[in-house]
């Protein structure tokens, strides 16, 4: 289970995140929502430890040394942006092996003594990550730079990265902004498919039709703190929930 506890963030005076708390399971999607600037880009920000803060964050019961995003990529849990984060000069393929680890048996002297395991073990990597594209729709455009890629194709770029890092937790900042609305409904699907495969989602998002579709729970912020957690469907019909987003007490749909 991937939990954050009493987490704040302050820059100078201002409280980003008020001794927020929230918990996911493995297979469980938990969508974080609320208006602009409630604090929820930097809640992920904070659990991943790209911005220093205080409280505890555990992932399977490991405590993550805060402020330390590489402790948070060790325990397997990973996270994507609001904007797809690709390299354009790097070939869709070799963007996509920037997430394996394999650093045995590298160098001059491995490639002397150990070839053929040195060999053996990069035909793997490169048929893991061969077979991620196909998953996401990309396997024809393997060998072209990512700067040839649409939008929503960078977008399948990058969770297809994440996808062959075998996470046990996702993080995702607002994947479905710029997606077309045949877009969104492929990255339900993908969603989905992270979520069968036991991993547990933490989803920023504003398209509450998508959320619907993928979340299973939802938690709802407002400058900087939680002000109600619920499933999925009965979220939006909260008194605190629609004050959070209009100031006043109407019915979302």
């Amino acid at each position: 289970m991937l939990v954050a506890t009493d987490v704040r963030v302050t820059f100078g005076g201002v409280v980003a995140v008020d001794d927020l708390s929230i918990e996911v399971e493995p297979g469980v999607v938990l969508a974080v929502v609320g208006p602009n600037g409630s604090g929820k880009t930097t809640l992920l920000n904070a659990i991943t430890g790209l911005v220093p803060c205080r409280g505890r964050v555990t992932v399977d019961g490991t405590v993550l040394a805060t402020g330390r995003p590489g402790r948070a990529r060790q325990a397997h849990c990973l996270r994507t942006f609001q904007t797809p984060q690709v390299i354009d000069e790097l070939s869709c393929i070799d963007n996509v092996l920037l997430a394996t680890e394999d650093r045995e048996a590298t160098g001059l002297l491995a490639s002397w003594v150990t070839r053929r395991q040195m060999l053996a073990r990069e035909h793997r990597r490169w048929a893991a990550a061969e077979a991620c594209l196909e998953q996401f729709g990309l396997r024809e455009q393997a060998v072209l730079p990512a700067s040839r890629l649409t939008y929503g194709q960078r977008r399948w770029l990058e969770l297809a990265r994440v996808a062959l890092a075998r996470p046990r937790y996702l993080l995702t900042d607002e994947p479905s902004a710029g997606l077309n609305e045949a877009e969104t409904v492929r990255l339900a699907e993908h969603i989905a498919a992270f979520r069968a495969a036991g991993v547990g989602v933490v989803l920023v998002d504003h398209k509450v039709d998508f959320l619907r579709r993928v979340a299973d729970r939802a938690v709802v912020l407002a400058l900087g703190r939680k002000v109600a957690e619920d499933r999925i469907e009965a979220i939006w019909d909260l008194p605190a929930v629609q004050d959070a987003y209009l100031g006043t007490r109407r019915v979302i749909r």
